[in-house]
């Protein structure tokens, strides 16, 4: 009867493959976690809390005030028709895309006429965006904030 050396047989291969195979494993998610890291978590959340009720405060003077928007877009062009008692000269559009951060786009939108306002733009092909709607300037009782969602549908889609 020939004794085969340990490392011709399975069962020592089989035993130590399987924990090679879990740090292998670990070192892996490690790396995925480390480079694709989410910006959930907020340093100062009391800052950040405060920032939300001021946004929150305007979001609630454009219902008093009555304001009202449309937002309208292709793949070259946005459009925003705007209904309000006073009308600013000028307003500022931030696209946020729902998943990406870095596709975020923030614009300002010229009077092209009364209560429409453009700006050229690159859907860079997303479909959704998130969008906020304020004036540019003004003094702050002044200020105030229309969100909305917006989906881009191509003509085949109708």
């Amino acid at each position: 009867m020939s004794i085969t050396p340990w490392y011709r047989q399975f069962w020592p291969w089989f035993l130590f493959g399987l924990p090679a195979i879990v740090v292998v494993a670990g070192l892996t998610t490690w790396w995925i976690a480390a480079r694709h890291a989410d910006h959930l978590v907020v340093d100062d959340y009391y800052q950040e809390g405060l920032s939300i009720n001021r946004e929150l405060g305007k979001q609630q003077r454009a219902l008093e005030l009555g304001i009202v928007a449309a937002l309208e877009a292709d793949s070259r062009l946005l459009r925003v028709k705007l209904q309000a008692r006073s009308m600013p000269a000028a307003l500022q559009l931030l696209l946020s895309h729902p998943f990406d951060a870095e596709l975020d786009q923030a614009m300002p939108m010229a009077q092209v006429r009364a209560g429409v306002f453009e700006a050229a733009w690159d859907a860079r092909g997303h479909r959704r965006w998130l969008w906020h709607l304020e004036p540019i300037g003004g003094a702050a009782e002044e200020q105030w904030r229309i969100d909305g969602e917006l989906v881009i549908t191509t003509a085949d889609e109708h």
